[in-house]
């Protein structure tokens, strides 16, 4: 079986929607606030890209509607953190939108982002002087 998880209603309504009418009889359940489907994972390749795609699609309607019921407040603020570790042992964290941190993970690996992060950290505690040609 194949599973797919959603967190609001509606994009679970149209996912099941959709798959039915792609005549695959989805499980559903619900824990929390979580909803989990399960289809049978003998569908051909197409027709798995194809749910796929719709699946994406509804993650971020998914993820729309979340901010829409849940704004940002004083309280209650998304951001993502790259931990900084500085020379003298001290660490930091800069606040990075998720979104744009998602983007950029989606590119490279957490390994690379650290190597970069870290030349960044370096240039700025150890400023060099010389020219580039």
């Amino acid at each position: 079986m194949l599973e797919f998880v959603l967190f609001h209603k509606k994009p679970l309504e149209l996912f099941v929607e959709f798959l039915k009418a792609k005549g695959i009889p989805p499980q559903t359940s619900e824990d929390d606030g979580v909803f989990e489907i399960k289809i049978p994972d003998d569908l051909d390749e197409a027709l798995l890209e194809a749910i796929e795609e719709k699946y994406d699609d509804l993650m971020n309607m998914n993820q729309a509607l979340f901010y829409e019921e849940n704004p940002p407040s004083e309280e209650n603020y998304r951001m993502a953190s790259i931990l900084i570790a500085l020379r003298s042992g001290q660490a930091t964290a800069a606040h990075v939108p998720p979104d744009l941190l998602g983007q950029i993970l989606e590119v490279i690996s957490d390994a690379e982002l650290n190597q970069f992060v870290a030349a960044i950290v370096d240039a700025v505690e150890n400023p060099d002087e010389r020219t580039y040609c």
